[in-house]
């Protein structure tokens, strides 16, 4: 061994490199790096343990400790002197897993999905919008259990039609518009008969008025589909130009409560001047309903890779104090991303 201090780990019978690392609570990456450091070449670890390797060399937490104290904060670095963080989807091509936690009056229930997001190509070279592709690539899940009610099997229907969904964002990542109305019309006329098979009798009745009824033109397709809670709280204007005090205060439109008009919060939004523990940027927004007759209030925290400003995670929570209702968002990046923050350090982001 190089170094005698490390602490070690003994390799259990049917251990792997990713079941030490989630016991340790570290990236497979971040535990291979550490071991190969201060091991001898013939016992560093490559894509699998070694079969003759007993021990693991670990970090010691009083070295972690020591060297956060001792690390110096890395500022976040805009873009020009306006302090702009730039939306760059180029290379957009990424999994997020979405859950959603309602709390409705003393009941809580919990909402999965997962999605895939793409930039398509365009055919100009016109720099002020992108078209986005939108995958559903998983059944929704609730209480982690596939839907089962007329209800939950209706909206499933829907989405399977909708998805995948193609929108239009703006140079900022703003959503303004949907891409694929026609693309949905004639995907319903091909799934008709499939959903006739497959439900009989109201249940058929209720999937078909009720597709019919979002469908039936783009702008009320396009209302219908902007109260998706996970498209919204994405593409809601985190990338933008800040004032030199690195915040901006704005008015934000948020469809918090199921078959109401979007509700306005009035938010401070913010970008903390370092990067945090994890090399990345941290954008917040705070706010209050300006509804009068809702006490509300809007929280958010966004975390994006400092290299192209992408988001690998988000929390969103809004609390409708005088109406018992909360709804809670987390959003994770399910790709393995390699973030190389400016002090050449490399850190693996893994859901």
């Amino acid at each position: 061994m190089k170094n005698l201090n490390y602490n070690l780990y003994e390799i259990q019978q049917g251990d792997t490199l990713d079941s030490i690392a989630r016991k340790l609570d570290v990236e497979v990456q971040e535990l291979k790096q550490y071991h190969n450091i201060h091991s001898e070449l013939e016992n560093c670890i490559g894509s699998r343990l070694p079969q003759h390797l007993k021990f693991i060399i670990i970090q010691d937490e009083r070295e972690k400790e020591a060297l956060l104290k001792n690390k110096k904060p890395e500022p976040v670095r805009f873009v020009g002197s306006d302090f702009i963080l730039p939306f760059r989807p180029h290379n957009l091509y990424t999994e997020y897993s979405v859950k959603y936690t309602i709390e409705k009056e003393g009941t809580k229930q919990t909402l999965r999905q997962y999605y895939k997001l793409t930039r398509l190509q365009s055919q100009t070279n016109q720099k002020d919008y992108h078209f986005i592709q939108i995958n559903k690539i998983s059944p929704l899940l609730i209480n982690e259990k596939v839907a089962q009610n007329r209800a939950q099997q209706i909206a499933e229907q829907i989405d399977q039609l909708l998805f995948p969904l193609r929108i239009v964002v703006d140079e900022w990542g703003k959503w303004i518009d949907l891409n694929s109305y026609y693309k949905i019309k004639a995907r319903w006329e091909e799934r008709k008969e499939e959903i006739k098979e497959a439900y009989q009798g109201v249940v058929y009745d209720n999937i078909v008025e009720s597709i019919e009824n979002i469908i039936k033109d783009d702008d009320t397709l396009l209302k219908y589909v902007s109260r998706n809670w996970f498209l919204r709280a994405y593409f809601n204007g985190i990338h933008e130009k800040y004032t030199p005090e690195l915040e901006t205060i704005k008015n934000l439109f948020f469809p918090c409560i199921t078959k109401m008009k979007n509700q306005k919060f009035h938010i401070i939004q913010k970008v903390a001047p370092y990067l945090d523990d994890s090399n990345l940027i941290e954008v917040t927004q705070k706010g209050t309903s300006e509804n009068e007759f809702i006490n509300g209030s809007y929280n958010a925290a966004y975390f994006l890779n400092p290299n192209n400003y992408s988001i690998e995670y988000f929390t969103v929570e809004c609390d409708l104090k005088n109406r018992n209702q909360k709804i809670m968002i987390e959003v994770k990046n399910l790709n393995e991303t390699k973030i190389t923050p400016p002090t050449g350090i490399s850190l693996l982001v893994k859901d």
